[in-house]
């Protein structure tokens, strides 16, 4: 497992069938599909998963949010790649990250940062045995944040 899972959501979707047809008529739903799939596997495959899109005015997209997966579009004047690249190279502890993409170029410029990477593919049939081994688990949810009054004991309230 890794600490850390940057993915090229783009990349990801292209590169797998399902998720390929699915781009062709419904790219949006493509997204938030793959969103939720890794949703399901934070845990399992990684400790933080962050999935990385090319950007439409950058910053957040609604329709994307996710309290376990950390969604980035990257900013209009980046790619995606950029932003991955980025990312990869700020890492404070490289051992423990890894990119998930089949672009070659992207692959090589990570390496060259000290970041593991995974083949598209190699990473769906990890995927597949993880959400097996999981069996139908609900996605995991960010434990819910207390309210001010719940710091008091009850009489008070």
């Amino acid at each position: 497992m890794h600490d850390w899972l940057i993915i090229d959501g783009n990349n990801l979707l292209h590169s797998h069938p399902p998720f390929a047809a699915m781009v062709r008529s419904r790219p949006d739903g493509a997204r938030a599909q793959l969103v939720r799939e890794m949703e399901h596997l934070i845990g399992a495959l990684a400790r933080r998963i962050t999935v990385v899109f090319d950007g439409r005015d950058g910053g957040k997209q609604t329709g994307f949010e996710s309290s376990p997966v950390e969604v980035i579009f990257s900013p209009s004047a980046f790619t995606a790649d950029t932003v991955i690249e980025r990312l990869a190279f700020g890492a404070p502890q490289k051992a423990v990250v890894a990119v998930v993409t089949s672009d070659r170029g992207e692959r090589d410029t990570v390496e060259a940062a000290g970041v593991r990477t995974i083949g598209c593919s190699v990473f769906m049939e990890t995927a597949a045995a993880a959400r097996r081994s999981l069996g139908a688990a609900a996605p995991r949810q960010a434990a819910p944040r207390g309210k001010l009054g719940d710091f008091f004991p009850p009489t008070i309230r």
